[in-house]
């Protein structure tokens, strides 16, 4: 049996640890355009200078070895064959598989900006964007960035604590990560941020980039009409699903190939997993992207394990997960955050902890007092069984706040 995975990320290399441990003695190739394996979760690490791009690997140096795994690195796939079952590579070669897995991941989006596109903008969404990033943060002034979800709050907190002295974020939404924070907390991490060094710009947009004489960026223009000077721009503005290999193959959602829970495509013999694809999430009920990490090595895991013989599914499946420590506080998203449903009781406990930190919980519950969604800031020793009661639809009961005094709950 010849398995051929096109991509080295979460997703590819679970898959192939569960094809080996499933068959021992397959055929097993990865195909790749990156140079090296390197994990996407650290690049602002590496934008900003405070980890080299060497230290970022996810996997041992013998993990090929150990795995009995071919890796071609550097090998960009630009059509696969499903009848003849086999792919192109840009070097002109091809290669027969029996079973295909697609986990090429997601892209950084650009936004119909005018003047976004050329010298001194870019994305941050794979090694050699933080590179770029690195190479020129050091000669920029002022450094401006569209989007504050993740991606752009910790490559903003990065340039701050190393000194830079001009970080900006521009934020459509009224607070910064607004796909995991409600109005209250949003609020809280946007005067952290700030009170760090970084210059907040919410409820705005960008209009446009200006450049000067020589196409290098010089002020981005909002649609409020003030004019950020910048000379280093990075957009973290979203990402899309890198679908093209299998476009007018087979079934492409909105947002990423259409998967089933065994991780198959809709043709016969090609898998999905990762960032690429859309499954259904167990928090929301629908077809959605489950773009995080550990959604990405389950959805690998279960798709090799199907490659290879077996018959599992993807069960308690949700991306819909958000853990990281911004400006030194921890905080841990659980849930449709984004999207509470009008019904759904909310309810805000806060204490201050042994250090004098206030510390939040935010959890949203419907009429049978079942656990919906939930926000943990500064205190997240008990995220696990949070999500886990989210992902099970169990009543809330004392899990949220324990033996909390009344008067220290509310509903908001």
């Amino acid at each position: 049996m010849r398995h051929l995975i096109i991509g080295n990320s979460a997703a590819g290399t679970a898959a192939a640890e569960a094809i080996r441990a499933n068959q021992p003695h397959a055929e097993i190739t990865i195909l790749t355009r990156d140079a090296t394996f390197y994990s996407r979760c650290q690049l602002h690490l590496v934008a900003g200078g405070v980890r080299p791009a060497a230290k970022t690997s996810f996997v041992p140096e013998d993990w090929a070895q150990r795995h009995g795994v071919e890796v071609r690195l550097g090998w960009d796939v630009v059509a696969i064959d499903p009848l003849r079952k086999e792919v192109s590579c840009r070097n002109g070669d091809s290669l027969p598989y029996d079973r295909l897995l697609l986990a090429t991941g997601a892209g950084s989006l650009t936004p119909p900006i005018e003047g976004v596109r050329g010298s001194g903008v870019f994305g941050l969404r794979n090694l050699e964007d933080a590179q770029g990033i690195l190479q020129r943060v050091g000669k920029s002034r002022h450094v401006v960035i569209i989007g504050a979800g993740l991606v752009g709050c910790e490559l903003a907190e990065t340039l701050a604590a190393g000194g830079h002295p001009s970080v900006s974020m521009v934020e459509m939404a009224p607070h910064p990560l607004p796909l995991q924070l409600e109005m209250t907390i949003g609020a809280r991490l946007r005067d952290v941020m700030s009170d760090h060094g970084m210059a907040m710009f919410c409820r705005d947009s960008v209009a446009a980039v200006e450049r000067d004489r020589a196409g290098q960026p010089r002020a981005v223009v909002l649609k409020s009409g003030r004019a950020l000077p910048a000379d280093l721009v990075v957009c973290a503005a979203g990402v899309r699903a890198n679908t093209d290999l299998f476009a007018g193959l087979g079934t492409i959602g909105r947002r990423g190939i259409v998967v089933d829970a065994g991780g198959r495509t809709s043709v016969p013999d090609i898998f999905a997993a990762g960032d690429v694809t859309e499954s259904c999430d167990s928090t929301m009920g629908r077809v959605m992207p489950s773009a995080i990490w550990p959604a990405a090595r389950r959805q690998g895991r279960v798709a090799g394990l199907n490659m290879s013989g077996g018959s599992t599914t993807l069960e308690a499946h949700t991306g819909l997960k958000t853990s990281a420590v911004l400006c030194g506080t921890p905080l841990v998203s659980l849930g449709p955050v984004f999207e509470p449903d009008p019904a759904w009781r909310k309810e805000l406990c806060e204490h201050t902890d042994s250090r004098n930190r206030l510390c939040s919980k935010v959890c949203y519950t419907d009429s049978n007092g079942v656990l919906k969604a939930a926000i943990l800031w500064g205190d997240i020793s008990q995220a696990g069984l949070y999500a886990a009661a989210i992902i099970q639809q169990l009543p809330l009961g004392d899990l949220a706040f324990g033996s909390v005094p009344d008067y220290l709950l509310r509903a908001v």
